[in-house]
């Protein structure tokens, strides 16, 4: 494919279409991450003890610098973040749910061998009592699976280079990407992004989760991540407050006409 052509297709409508789509997700993932945070410190300790607030700044850096990757069309690099947001995602929730210290730094030397270590197998020792009883464990295997998917993308591996040379051959060098590999990396990046919000929604008070959910009418928050069949599931798990029950079959319908991830 000649430049003309890439060219022609990075300004196409389908391609900022699709790139409106990222800058949808990296919205929603960081207005979230901020309205758990701002919930929780009122209580006056969670800004010190929680493990996973204190990441939020580490986990927006992420963010943000795959939105400034991916824009330059640096696929690969975005997965490598991807990854790492998966890793600290989980880690943070164990510390969360299973420290027996308050002060954050105590934290860090109780798990100091967890949070130097690559392994995420400690993921099967977390409880996600909003998932529970039909969908944790698939929840946990769909997160290993991405893992180790990203990990090829982390190490140099044969998969990650067959894939560059297959897109070179083509013409999509650094920077030329175009509409197909945006897309699958979007597609990389709901359900990252869906893992770690998951995560940090098993790592903070239950009314921090349905403050962000619930909208004081009882519909559901409008924002992207509201298609993850997980986020449907947290959802769900709210229809018990009074001003939604007038509207239960309306918000189950809606769950299940939106979901697509």
């Amino acid at each position: 494919m000649d430049k003309i052509k890439i060219d022609e297709e990075l300004n196409s409508d389908a391609y900022k279409d699709e790139w409106h789509r990222f800058i949808e997700m990296r919205k929603s993932i960081t207005y979230c991450l901020s309205f758990c945070y701002m919930n929780s410190v009122r209580d006056g300790v969670s800004g010190e003890q929680n493990f996973f607030l204190r990441m939020i700044d580490d986990i927006t850096q992420s963010v943000i610098s795959i939105e400034i990757i991916a824009k330059q069309g640096i696929v690969n690099t975005c997965r490598r973040e991807l990854r790492y947001l998966i890793e600290l995602s989980i880690k943070s929730c164990l510390i969360v749910n299973n420290t027996t210290k308050q002060i954050f730094e105590e934290q860090i030397d109780e798990y100091e061998k967890l949070l130097n270590s690559s392994n995420i197998n400690p993921i099967n020792s977390l409880s996600f009592g909003y998932l529970k009883p039909d969908y944790e464990d698939e929840f946990k295997t769909e997160v290993k699976r991405l893992y180790g998917y990203l990990c090829k993308y982390s190490h140099s591996s044969s998969h990650q280079i067959l894939e560059r040379l297959a897109r070179a051959e083509m013409g999509r060098t650094i920077g030329f990407e175009g509409l197909q590999e945006l897309k699958e990396l979007n597609n990389d990046i709901e359900r990252v992004f869906a893992v770690v919000l998951v995560m940090i929604f098993h790592s903070v008070a239950q009314y921090v989760i349905g403050d962000f959910m619930v909208e004081p009418n009882g519909e559901t928050v409008s924002w992207y991540f509201s298609k993850s069949r997980y986020i449907n599931i947290i959802d769900q798990q709210f229809d018990y407050k009074h001003e939604r029950q007038s509207i239960l079959s309306k918000l189950k319908a809606e769950r299940l006409e939106r979901v697509s991830f």
